[in-house]
């Protein structure tokens, strides 16, 4: 292990990497920013994206999922569908990222994927850096797009079918909630839930994924 400087610590990938980077993720207070553009080669990794971010969400952090598209290509939508479904905010884009692992802003691992010359890693701790590297995290994150294809919409149970036909029929919230029998929060909760699931960011663009994606006349049968 070297210190680079100050909060910056340079270490290897050795045997022991897919448990270190386990630990650490599970030390996650609050929330997680997993951003895996090209994974390591280890046969463990896959622990990363499912084992363990199902259980920071289990336990009620939150988390956001950054993939490139090679990613998702390399290890199947299956996991990552089933990260949807239990509530992590995923978003998929082609710009480039480096592979990052934030932990509720007081820590983060940077990391090289399969296929570097020098393998790297380094743990930061450094504020004015840690700062940086969210802050980019999440403009990525906020400029990528949800999951492709159909999958989506293969995701949303009956709830959320039934609050996307409200919205189609321009009924106020309160109406709305009413007509379904659930609070106004937990309509609005399901709302904000279908703008995850669809990687939209407004009410008005719901309606155009789930058009796009066939939900609205599935819903009516």
């Amino acid at each position: 292990m070297e210190r680079v400087r100050g909060g910056i610590v340079r270490f290897g990938q050795d045997g022991q990497w897919d448990r270190d980077v386990d630990l650490l993720l599970r030390r996650a207070e609050r929330e997680a920013v997993v951003a895996v553009s090209n994974p390591t080669r280890s046969s463990d990794h896959l622990r990363l994206g499912q084992v363990v971010v199902g259980d920071l969400l289990a336990a009620g952090k939150q988390v956001r999922l950054l993939y490139s598209p090679d990613y998702l290509e390399s290890r199947g939508r299956r996991p990552v569908l089933r990260h949807s479904s239990l509530g992590a905010q995923i978003r998929v884009t082609d710009n480039d990222f480096h592979n990052a692992l934030i932990l509720d802003r007081r820590v983060a691992v940077l990391w090289s994927g399969a296929g570097a010359r020098v393998p790297y890693a380094y743990l930061v701790r450094e504020p004015a850096v840690l700062r940086a590297l969210h802050q980019f995290a999440l403009l990525t994150w906020q400029s990528g797009h949800g999951l492709p294809g159909e999958g989506g919409g293969a995701e949303i149970g009956e709830a959320l079918r039934a609050t996307l036909r409200m919205l189609d029929l321009g009924l106020k919230d309160e109406v709305a909630a009413r007509q379904l029998g659930v609070s106004l929060r937990t309509y609005r909760r399901h709302i904000a839930e279908l703008m995850t699931r669809l990687g939209v960011r407004t009410r008005f663009h719901i309606g155009v994924r789930a058009a796009e994606l066939g939900l609205l006349g599935g819903g009516e049968h």
